[in-house]
């Protein structure tokens, strides 16, 4: 019964992360569970003044939108700021966290910032402390609207209409993974030469190696263990490749096999390598991180749990433009259950 139930999530229907839209000098996205994140991209125009702005809306009917603010170091709660746009009537605020704001998105900031063209954030003494363009805004909160279904109801950011938020529909539930309990025995392993074969000699020997093969392994359940071979060859500037297996207990190795492929460019056949990728014995996750460029701004992170057959997708953040914002937008998140 407990290896039918196995099987049942392993022939579950794959995750299916959703895609990142663009509009000018905003990127924006929506997860599975309709969350939604807006975040600015860097414009020629602002240079040094850029901050890395972001826009969250939750999807159940009563989430307002809130947008977050870095502000500079050593600020402290309850230090006052405006935000000028498009050189109008200052609209103040003030630090309510250490070096950051949030704001919700409404009534008359809302209406200033959805129709301006650039806001400048200035201190208290009329200093300016960042720059945010506005190009793309208002359709990017068109798009939160949308997706959400919030698109002719009173608490619209920009669709709005006459119907109560509570028409909305509501977001669909959270994907559920089981998890096979963890098992107190020592995990199966395979030789330094079986890795070398398994990865293949390119992979593990040239001149510029950055290290030995050493297969690492961890027990993943009662039956099966997870062996992580890194790659001492064939690596990129920033990106470092480790092949990943799956040992039964005769101590069989396997490629490991995906739901949703890890990488920016992964093979077909569901099998994977991580990119700057570990396992995590506390939280029994495995994780991967492509970067797109060597400051991080932009790529996709995934987070996997084993479900007895394959390793399901738990959480996947991407940012698809490389104008330096590093807080990735999430396309799909999941929870897990034993």
């Amino acid at each position: 019964m407990v290896l039918f139930g196995f099987m049942a999530v392993a022939m579950a229907a794959a995750a299916q992360p959703t895609k990142l839209h663009t509009f000018k000098d905003w990127i924006v996205g929506c997860d599975n569970v309709r969350a939604c994140q807006a975040n600015l991209l860097a414009a020629e125009a602002d240079g040094d003044d850029y901050v890395e702005v972001t826009l969250n809306r939750g999807a159940k009917s009563a989430d307002r939108a809130v947008l977050y603010i870095p502000l500079p170091d050593k600020t402290t709660v309850g230090t006052r700021f405006s935000l000028k746009v498009d050189g109008g009537v200052a609209i103040p605020f003030s630090a309510n966290a250490k070096q950051s704001a949030s704001l919700p998105l409404t009534g008359g900031l809302l209406a200033t910032l959805r129709n301006g063209r650039r806001a400048v954030i200035l201190d208290a003494g009329g200093g300016k402390a960042g720059a945010m363009s506005l190009a793309g805004l208002a359709a990017a909160l068109r798009y939160i609207d949308d997706q959400q279904g919030r698109t002719g109801t009173v608490g619209a950011l920009i669709a709005t209409g006459s119907k109560p938020d509570a028409a909305m529909p509501a977001p669909p539930p959270y994907p559920e993974i089981v998890q096979p309990p963890p098992s107190p025995s020592p995990p199966r392993t395979i030789s330094v030469a079986a890795a070398t074969r398994l990865i293949g000699q390119d992979n593990a020997t040239c001149d510029y190696a950055t290290g030995k093969v050493k297969p690492r392994s961890y027990r993943l359940d009662a039956t099966h263990s997870l062996v992580l071979v890194d790659h001492p060859c064939g690596n990129g500037a920033y990106n470092f490749f480790t092949s990943v297996y799956v040992l039964d207990e005769a101590g069989t190795a396997r490629p490991a096999h995906f739901d949703v492929e890890p990488g920016m460019i992964g093979p077909s056949d569901g099998t994977g390598e991580l990119t700057n990728g570990d396992w995590d014995p506390k939280t029994r996750q495995l994780s991967s991180f492509e970067k797109g460029r060597g400051l991080g701004d932009c790529g996709t992170t995934e987070s996997y749990v084993w479900n007895g057959a394959s390793f399901r997708l738990l959480e996947q953040d991407e940012m698809d433009e490389c104008r330096a914002s590093v807080d990735y937008i999430r396309t799909w998140i999941a929870k897990t259950r034993r």
